[in-house]
């Protein structure tokens, strides 16, 4: 969703980062359907080849991809130093969690965290 905006980025060679939580899935959409609807999985599984770092690169942003937890700090570190636009592609299994989040069709009161999540 955020392409057009990178290459703008990198057009005008503006120093932000971009962190694509890449799970292979339609996240949200998967993540609603574990929680609120028993794990009833339709269409949300993308398996597709996409390549966020070469996209970026070809964007003309920089890309960096990071496969673990541990990669992360040094990634976001490598970014900043290079001053110009960077892609963050990070690699997450296609269940982790995105929080906090709020249902479908519910109002912003009812946004809730793991913590909140893990008490129902």
């Amino acid at each position: 969703m955020n392409m057009n905006e990178l290459a703008t980025a990198a057009r005008y060679n503006i120093p932000i980062i971009e962190v694509v939580i890449n799970n292979h899935v339609l996240g949200m959409v998967r993540q609603w359907q574990t929680l609120f609807y028993q794990e009833r999985y339709s269409a949300t599984v993308l398996n597709d080849g996409v390549d966020f770092v070469k996209v970026a690169e070809a964007l003309g942003a920089a890309g960096i991809c990071v496969r673990s937890l541990e990669e992360l700090t040094p990634a976001l570190e490598k970014a900043i130093a290079m001053g110009r636009p960077v892609l963050i592609d990070c690699q997450i299994d296609q269940d982790d969690k995105v929080f906090p989040m709020v249902p479908a069709g519910a109002p912003i009161e009812e946004v809730f965290d793991q913590d909140d999540d893990l008490r129902k």
